[in-house]
């Protein structure tokens, strides 16, 4: 989810973010800057995912899902010479 649907999601709601900050204990700037995606911190993209009805990991999905990648393969020897 980009920054602007997250902020749109909260607006929607009726949630500022300045009520989540207050709720988490921390500055506004730090709830922005999460929202935004210039900081990681799971316990604020969680609240801030509940917050919004969502799964963090539907929010904040480059940070909770690896990106995908080929299997590699790799061949296996036997040989107790190497």
């Amino acid at each position: 989810m980009e920054p602007i649907d997250i902020q749109y999601q909260l607006k929607k709601r009726g949630i500022m973010q300045k009520d989540i900050a207050r709720a988490l204990s921390v500055s506004d700037n730090v709830i922005s800057r999460v929202v935004n995606k210039q900081v990681v911190s799971d316990r604020i993209m969680r609240a801030v995912a509940a917050a919004i009805e969502c799964d963090p990991e539907d929010v904040f999905s480059e940070y909770y899902r690896p990106p995908e990648r080929p299997l590699l393969n790799l061949r296996v020897t036997n040989n107790p010479s190497n």
